[in-house]
């Protein structure tokens, strides 16, 4: 998995946690975007301020367990399709 923060947004607290537990590769945002799933942090603002990339559905399982420990949770997970080429949206349960 590889990851990108995007712009200059707020970075929560949280997000030491988000890289310590998924071990994921920090590169450019370009080059994340490339991967088959994508998946959007969102900051206290809900702005999405990290993009993390899958390549195959079991990273993406992963990735979507680890967040939810830390608990956050997937606003499109009811959804049937992608939103904003995001395939999921994490952020603080409100």
């Amino acid at each position: 998995m590889k990851t990108a923060l995007i712009g200059d947004k707020d970075i929560p607290e949280f997000d030491h946690d988000i890289m310590t537990n998924l071990l994921i590769t920090s590169t450019e945002l370009n080059v994340v975007r490339q991967e088959q799933i994508l998946l959007g942090i969102r900051n206290a603002k809900q702005e999405i301020y990290r993009v993390i990339g899958a390549s195959s559905s079991k990273q993406f399982t992963n990735a979507a367990e680890e967040l939810e420990d830390l608990g956050l949770s997937n606003e499109l997970e009811e959804a049937d399709r992608a939103k904003n080429g995001y395939d999921a949206i994490f952020g603080l349960s409100e």
